[in-house]
């Protein structure tokens, strides 16, 4: 029975009462030691300091600011400067009467106050001060007011202040007409060149004892709050700041905690709300609200939001373009292959490198061949190395999402060899690893992916000149989210798991100078991205952070297309031309993701990121020069794209050397961190060798090198 009267209790309490799950107390401050006139408040936008305004009788009437040890938790709040506001007036200097919202600069140079005498016939005015030591009160000096009673605020009670961020606007709540007062600053920040002065509508009907206002982050929206109920109301402005066309949407209850609401402040994200309370003698207290979601209060859909979209689709298409920068650098292996069988030298890569401590130079060797006095041509049993480097530049334009600038780079390290049984056959592995940069918007809102993928491949050249490749891998991804949203930042890291495949079957046709190689391909994927949940920057709060479950991705990729090259033999290097001009449709299913707010759990959101072109395209051209003396160069710049929606530049380059049969060199570390590299070769009789040394951790200069021509006779 007792349990039963408790949870009736319980009941009625929550749902009797105004309270809502998107505005919750957490915690106070007592300062009544401090204060028995509390009044207005402010804090900075890191958090670290408070200020109130003290309205205290007998010319004793101050800031009071706080410094706050752990940012944003207004407990840990101890006081650290009460200074009189001291202006000039009357020829004289003396403390301003009745203070009450304030405000500062946001660099902490200036702070403003209003002065509302609250008796016909006295002062109502803005103050201005300027601080020496910025966001210290202690330093404050009287530059100047401005007088707010004309035209709409006609008025002994003004209560609230805002402004524009910019400082070129200043906004005045008045309790007197329940109206509030908007001004443009010709100087920004500068309140004595307030001039045009409009009105918003009268909320009288809504709240009548105006104690201060504040706007949303963007100025769409405009929070008026005060003690007739004790709440906050939430007016939506048909023009970001501008109140002349004004709506209410919504109001929110403190009544719970103070019965006599002196003040508010939310913080410069608006995750955190500050309300001043002065129920009487002894009890002036801070109390401490924490909200839902940033710059609304109430959680809106967060599938609308363009910026989460966006961040959906970005992993969908960072999904697909994962795959397709690591094949890519395989098929132009493989390309590079067929244009050079039973032509050239097939590696490059052959360089001894050393290390003094054995157990790396073991390793190393595991993972570098030998150098081998062999042949090293199509009918070689060696294993082939090779390396490609990548650099991608993109953008991706959307109608309903955010748009997206892409920015990646990677480098693949593989080798391979030919099948003992069948010289038609090559095969090999590949390691890559990739870094993209997905900027979303203009917010701030990004996605930096890494990526470390291994893949094996098999290419078969016939004597009929058909051909067929094909690849088989997986990747792992570790994935950096940064989410903006009205100033709040939010982050999350998450994990993913890709398998792909390809294939590719085509023909290599003959001419005098021109090869044509037309083929169709198949690409197949399937990514995994792991559940996570956001967290903002703002300690433990759960403001706007997002839970997203995890996300599978599908793809399939068609390709139909033509590869071209061509070969120009001259006495000392090879030049080859080459290009593609590829058709690609997406055959890829669309992808369903769902999340939910971390505060609001009950509620799941849920978006489709379908494909966005079915249609697309690929267009390159590059050169392969080899050099009789070793030196080669493989470069490819393409582009792949769908009309009107976007783009990717990629630009891909490989820089080897390989060093004929008398051609030697090798790259050394020793245990003194020095750097030795040793090149040989034999012309005609003459035997030259050069040899160089450096440290590269010293900080002096340690470096040498050495010429030597020899001949034996």
């Amino acid at each position: 029975m007792k349990k039963f009267f408790l949870f009736l209790l319980f009941f009625f309490y929550i749902f009797g009462s105004n309270s809502f799950a998107d505005l919750q107390f957490k915690q106070s401050k007592d300062i009544s030691d401090d204060t028995n006139d509390l009044r207005g408040i402010f804090i900075k936008p890191d958090g670290t300091r408070v200020y109130v305004t003290n309205d205290l009788d007998d010319d004793d009437q101050s800031v009071i600011e706080y410094s706050l040890s752990t940012p944003f938790d207004i407990t840990t709040a101890v006081k650290s400067a009460d200074t009189l506001l001291t202006i000039q007036e009357g020829g004289g200097s003396e403390v301003m009467d009745n203070p009450h919202a304030i405000q500062f600069k946001p660099d902490g140079t200036k702070m403003y106050v209003i002065r509302s005498d609250g008796t016909a016939g006295n002062t109502v005015a803005l103050e201005q001060f300027s601080l020496s030591t910025p966001w210290d009160s202690s330093t404050l000096t009287w530059t100047g007011r401005t007088d707010l009673q004309t035209g709409c605020t006609t008025s002994i009670q003004s209560r609230g202040l805002d402004f524009k961020p910019d400082g070129t606007r200043v906004f005045i709540g008045n309790e007197g007409n329940d109206i509030i007062a908007q001004y443009d600053l010709t100087t920004p920040w500068d309140v004595t060149s307030m001039t045009n002065q409009q009105c918003s509508p009268s909320i009288v009907g809504d709240e009548t004892k105006m104690r201060n206002i504040q706007l949303s982050s963007d100025g769409s929206f405009l929070y008026v709050g005060g003690n007739t109920g004790d709440d906050i109301n939430k007016y939506s402005l048909t023009k970001p700041y501008n109140i002349t066309s004004i709506s209410l949407e919504t109001s929110y209850s403190i009544s719970a905690q103070t019965g006599d609401m002196r003040g508010f402040i939310f913080s410069s994200n608006f995750t955190k709300l500050y309300v001043t309370g002065d129920n009487g003698a002894n009890d002036d207290v801070i109390y401490e609200y924490d909200l839902d979601c940033a710059g609304t209060i109430t959680c809106v859909d967060a599938s609308t939001n363009t910026d989460v979209k966006s961040i959906m689709e970005a992993n969908v298409e960072s999904a697909k373009r994962n795959i397709r920068n690591i094949t890519l650098p395989i098929f132009h292996r493989m390309e590079w292959l067929r244009r050079h069988k039973n032509k050239d030298n097939l590696t490059n890569l052959n360089a001894e490198i050393k290390f003094a401590n054995e157990k790396v130079n073991q390793l190393a060797s595991t993972l570098v061949s030998s150098k081998k006095e062999i042949d090293r041509s199509y009918n070689s049993d060696d294993w082939f190395q090779w390396s490609e480097g990548r650099v991608s530049l993109g953008k991706r334009s959307t109608t309903n999402a955010s748009s997206r600038d892409i920015h990646s780079h990677g480098i693949s390290i593989g080798a391979d060899k030919i099948k003992k049984e069948d010289k038609n056959i090559m095969y090999g592995y590949v390691f890559q690893y990739g870094n993209e940069n997905v900027k979303i918007g203009s917010g701030g809102t990004n996605l930096n992916t890494d990526s470390y993928s291994f893949a094996f491949y098999g290419t078969n050249l016939k004597e009929n000149q058909f051909f067929s490749d094909g690849i088989i891998g997986l990747s792992f991804l570790d994935i950096d989210q940064k989410r903006v949203i009205f100033g709040n930042t939010l982050k999350g890291n998450r994990d993913g798991q890709q398998l792909f495949g390809s294939i590719n079957i085509g023909k290599r046709i003959h001419d005098q100078k021109l090869k044509l190689n037309p083929g169709i391909k198949l690409d197949l994927g399937y990514t995994k991205l792991r559940s996570f949940k956001e967290k903002t920057v703002l300690g433990n709060s759960l403001s706007d952070a997002l839970f997203y479950n995890d996300q599978n991705i599908k793809s399939a990729l068609a390709t139909i297309g033509v590869l071209f090259d061509i070969n120009d033999k001259r006495e000392e290097k090879i030049i080859n031309q080459h290009g593609r001009f590829e058709y690609i449709e997406d055959l890829s299913s669309s992808s369903n993701t769902e999340f939910y707010y971390l505060n609001n759990q009950t509620t799941v959101y849920e978006y489709k990121a379908n494909k966005k072109s079915d249609h697309n395209y690929r267009i390159g051209y590059g050169l392969d020069i080899t050099s009789i003396t070793g030196w080669s160069i493989v470069g490819n710049f393409e582009r792949f794209g769908a009309r009107g929606k976007g783009y990717n530049n990629e630009i891909y380059l490989s820089l080897g050397y390989v060093p004929i049969d008398e051609m030697k060199f090798s790259l050394e570390f020793d245990e003194s961190n020095n750097t030795i590299f040793e090149f040989a070769n034999k012309i005609n009789d003459f035997d030259l060798k050069i040899n160089s040394n450096y440290n590269f951790f010293s900080e002096a200069p340690n470096y040498s090198t050495n010429i030597l021509i020899s001949n034996n006779f």
